[in-house]
């Protein structure tokens, strides 16, 4: 028996060598299942060698049309898996990963002239074919190989302290954070990001989302200078609050001064359109953030203290109605779209950090629970001291993407440190897929307007708010706090 195992071991092994598969040992046991890129199947691409630095006979190239791929049929032994790419790429690329039908939706770091390497998914594989791809997504770029390395059962996330940053914060504010800690790892908090679809997903499920977003945005002083009236929002979402909903506050902050507010080309000559409000993004404001930060004492950083202090005016409102909100400011700053990102990430933390000082220890607010929406790279986080919560912010091409890659980046990070949660996402996830794949988000917001029947089903709906995996409104005892 001993020699007939050896031998189906050894054919198993010529087998996947023939397919250009590499079985490579790692540690005692493990093992690396390699598949070079040339010896996939090739579709509007094509097998180049001239670049140094490659595995096998050469890596895939041409990835500029739609459809653009390269494809290998794997078999490997039942399990988890982490699923590696080795590519070049001169700049940041979007990729799509498709597994047996479901794109993972991905990006490729600049590699530099050579070849890198990123974990791109992790998934559970059938020990019959299973098909794997990469496809076009931003293009222009190559791929080396596509590996797969053997990995247990997922397990829960590591438990986080029970405590905020703020020791003064509310006894409200704190019996939040303590439901977040307590379902954390268990059940996944439901989110939307206006009432008029948390009533539609009520009408449509029977069930209404646990937490409520909104945007401070119209408040900012610029936007008021130029005829925005912001109305009741900060009323009507108290008593949204009132009736139960957790509220998620965001701050599309207008830039305090310069904004272009016209056209003007880009150096490439594109026509950039840059009304006034539009100044939340780099490319429609010439507002130096870091020369304000450099310089307290200047006009603009006048500005930026006096925004700040504005927007308090408004947070304080929920503090006099003893209502904890989940504060998610100066969201994505790494991408460098907003401007307070534009110019890296120390004048971007001095930001956060100069806020949160002002919110907290002038203006007193203790109701807020400090959530940062950011990735993994630690040159961007304005540290423990300053963040309850970290936020991903997912727009996959799939919905279904339980976007493995970005959940272990986090816990990787993160991980017995701070509470990870979805703080946007382009609909709704799939849930049980979800924790079937180890991914607990502490909560997921769906963007507004993002029912769209072409891209989610009622029944996908309904599936997502009646899972076991959802907590929704009435069934988080947090919520009865808020009511008065």
């Amino acid at each position: 028996m001993r020699i007939l195992n050896a031998l189906k071991v050894i054919l198993f092994t010529a087998w996947l060598l023939a397919l250009g598969i590499g079985p490579l040992a790692r540690g005692n046991d493990a093992v690396l299942y390699r598949f070079e890129a040339e010896s996939g199947t090739l579709t509007a691409t094509h097998v180049e060698s001239s670049e140094p630095g490659f595995s096998g006979t050469g890596y895939v190239t041409g990835f500029t049309q739609p459809e653009s791929r390269v494809s290998w049929q794997v078999t490997v032994p039942e399990g988890y898996y982490k699923v590696g790419l080795r590519y070049r790429s001169q700049d940041k690329k979007g990729f799509d990963l498709t597994i047996n039908g479901l794109t993972y939706s991905g990006m490729f770091p600049p590699s530099g002239h050579g070849f890198a390497s990123i974990s791109a998914a992790r998934v559970r594989l059938s020990g019959s074919a299973n098909v794997f791809s990469v496809g076009k997504g931003w293009g222009y770029f190559d791929i080396d190989y596509l590996e797969l390395a053997p990995t247990g059962p997922p397990l829960p996330p590591a438990p986080v302290p029970d405590s905020l940053v703020d020791d003064q914060a509310t006894p409200r504010t704190r019996a939040l954070m303590h439901e977040l800690v307590t379902l954390y790892g268990q059940k996944t908090l439901t989110g939307v990001f206006s009432h008029e679809d948390a009533d539609s997903v009520e009408r449509l499920t029977g069930q209404r989302p646990a937490i409520l977003g909104a945007d401070l945005m119209e408040y900012s002083p610029s936007r008021v200078a130029h005829g925005s009236k912001p109305g009741r929002q900060v009323e009507d979402l108290l008593e949204q609050a009132r009736k139960g909903a957790i509220l998620s506050v965001m701050w599309h902050w207008n830039a305090p001064d310069a904004l272009i507010d016209g056209t003007y080309a880009d150096p490439d000559g594109k026509t950039i359109n840059a009304p006034w409000w539009r100044g939340f993004y780099t490319e429609a404001t010439k507002f130096d953030v870091e020369k304000a930060l450099a310089d307290p004492g200047s006009k603009d950083g006048k500005l930026l203290l006096s925004d700040i202090d504005t927007i308090a005016e408004q947070l304080k409102k929920f503090s006099d109605a003893d209502v904890p909100i989940l504060w998610r400011p100066l969201h994505e700053a790494e991408g460098g779209w907003f401007w307070w990102g534009a110019k890296g990430p120390k004048p971007f933390v001095q930001l956060w950090q100069l806020m949160y000082d002002r919110l907290t220890n002038v203006h007193h607010l203790h109701n807020l629970v400090w959530v940062f929406t950011g990735g993994p790279d630690p040159a961007w986080y304005p540290g423990d001291r300053y963040v309850d919560i970290v936020g991903t912010d997912a727009y996959p091409k799939d919905r279904r993407d339980p976007l493995t890659a970005q959940w272990d980046d986090d816990q990787k990070t993160y991980g017995g440190r701070k509470l990870v949660a979805l703080a946007e996402f382009v609909s709704v996830p799939d849930l049980e897929f979800m924790a079937d794949s180890g991914v607990r988000f502490s909560y997921f917001m769906t963007w507004s307007r993002s029912f769209d029947p072409n891209y989610l089903t009622k029944d996908d709906l309904i599936k997502a708010y009646t899972s076991p995996e959802a907590a929704n409104q009435n069934s988080v005892r947090t919520l009865t706090d808020n009511r008065k």
